[in-house]
């Protein structure tokens, strides 16, 4: 197969399709096949998460784990970001205290990690996921989370991005609210590789923001954003929030994820569509050190 031969597809948009009671057979024709992200209101209603994700319950289950948090603000128009590790109790007295001045951001708790946590939300019927044939070494040593808990006080952000895969992915809102800016790929000539704060842009300083066409939509709890591939996207929580924020790898992206890999790998390119194929192949490699 020619990966570097591959198309992206994806459909401009001037507003998010919210959608409830959507098959199977509608999500992949109006949306998936189509690259075009869309809310969809009631897949979460059977969740465990839904009730137990509480930042008490991940301070009494996960406290003592230490994890990566983000502090990404706003200076001189442009955005800064620094990182610390903490454990999640200190974090979670951090962004539920008036006194912080930080808008910290847990965004890779990754939950395959602790497989008690997979219990407790269930896989959409509309996200096939061939990530979840692969070992979960592999994976974090590769590829990086791909299945995290978000947790983040209100303001808090990680910016506009793009995920660098260029997989598709699917954020579950546990509870909270969130304002999410999508933009379709043909806009990243715009973007200046994601310094835009596209909720208050500095157009003297990013002067080509101007001319893109960013859709603006809220993501309310009990709510899920589907993001196809290579789609930029900022969001910002509007008050402290717990989320679900999940890539997928499957016949919609996989071309184009095959084709980024072997772009910025072309050995690990090379092999990661056999792994895919056959997951054997993954750890057998994985198991005499030659991935």
């Amino acid at each position: 197969m020619q990966y570097n031969k591959c198309k992206l597809v994806w459909t401009p948009i001037d507003f998010v399709e919210r959608r409830s009671n959507l098959s199977y057979e509608e999500f992949v024709r109006e949306y998936a096949s189509v690259g075009k992200p869309v809310i969809i209101t009631d897949a979460m209603k059977n969740w465990k998460a839904s009730t137990k994700w509480t930042v008490d319950f991940f301070k009494s289950e996960y406290g003592s784990v230490k994890d990566l948090m983000i502090d990404y603000k706003p200076e001189n128009n442009t955005w800064n970001q620094t990182e610390l590790t903490m454990s999640i109790a200190d974090y979670i007295d951090d962004i539920t205290s008036d006194a912080s001045d930080k808008l910290l951001y847990l965004s890779d708790f990754n939950i395959w990690n602790y497989p008690k946590l997979l219990e407790d939300y269930e896989d959409p019927i509309y996200f096939n996921n061939w990530y979840k044939k692969l070992p979960v070494e592999l994976l974090n040593k590769y590829l990086g989370n791909i299945c995290n808990v978000l947790i983040g006080r209100k303001d808090s952000t990680i910016g506009l991005h793009n995920d660098h895969r260029r997989d598709t992915a699917w954020v579950a809102v546990i509870s909270g609210r969130k304002q999410v800016v999508l933009l379709s790929p043909d806009q990243e000539k715009y973007l200046y590789n994601g310094q835009v704060d596209c909720f208050n842009p500095d157009l003297q300083k990013f002067p080509l923001y101007a001319n893109a066409k960013p859709v603006e939509c809220l993501l309310n709890q009990g709510e899920m954003l589907y993001i196809p591939s290579d789609w930029w996207h900022h969001v910002i929580n509007l008050e402290n929030t717990i989320s679900l924020a999940i890539n997928t790898l499957n016949e919609w992206d996989y071309e184009v994820v095959c084709q980024k890999i072997l772009q910025r790998a072309p050995i690990k390119g090379h092999l990661f569509p056999l792994i895919v194929k056959f997951p054997f192949l993954g750890k057998a490699l994985l198991a005499v050190g030659l991935v």
